[in-house]
């Protein structure tokens, strides 16, 4: 996921759009990394201590993220000593990127948009067929230009299908979020003897 995550960001930046780069590459990026990337260095802490000569038990890193996500305070087993508040603040971090991977693309759009219609721009809403044509011989390279404007080409502003639009995707991230983890932990998560 981190892999397709830079590529849309050098999408964005081929594209030039910033609005992207700021309200969907950066708010993904920071919620994937404060999970998934958390347990990635928790699955090589868990792995790199020899916990048999310490005299414990590995801890379970599948009952971790469990709890760190239903229960913050609750700590069945520490990990490593600080364990709490670190977690805790991840889970905050990764909590506030929601709102921010939701909300920041349409109500810019939608501001953008006021913007632009209290300063007198208005949508090219009529549909119109222009036709041109000169009385110049072919020889001297006489034209004809149509141009057709349909309802694809100059829509108005609808912040609800923006909103919709983020609000499916800001959904299908973060539900392969939680389904990239969950199959992380199966494979990578239990030590192999």
């Amino acid at each position: 996921m981190t892999f397709s995550l830079c590529l849309s960001y050098v999408n964005y930046r081929h594209f030039g759009s910033k609005l992207d780069i700021i309200s969907n590459f950066l708010p993904s990026m920071i919620f994937l990394l404060s999970i998934f990337g958390y347990l990635v260095v928790c699955i090589i802490y868990k792995w790199s201590v020899d916990w048999y000569a310490a005299g414990a038990n590995p801890p379970s890193l599948l009952n971790m993220l469990i709890y760190m996500f239903l229960s913050p305070s609750t700590l069945e087993d520490p990990l490593y000593p600080g364990q709490r508040p670190i977690q805790n603040i991840l889970l905050l971090v990764a909590l506030l990127c929601v709102p921010w991977l939701l909300l920041m693309k349409p109500l810019y759009l939608k501001w953008e948009n006021s913007r632009a219609q209290t300063a007198g721009y208005t949508g090219l809403a009529n549909h119109e067929r222009i036709s041109i044509e000169t009385d110049e011989p072919e020889v001297n390279g006489g034209a004809v230009v149509i141009a057709e404007m349909n309802e694809s080409e100059h829509e108005t502003f609808e912040f609800s299908e923006v909103m919709i639009h983020q609000v499916i995707h800001t959904i299908e991230f973060c539900l392969n979020c939680v389904s990239h983890t969950a199959s992380y932990l199966r494979l990578w998560g239990i030590p192999f003897f």
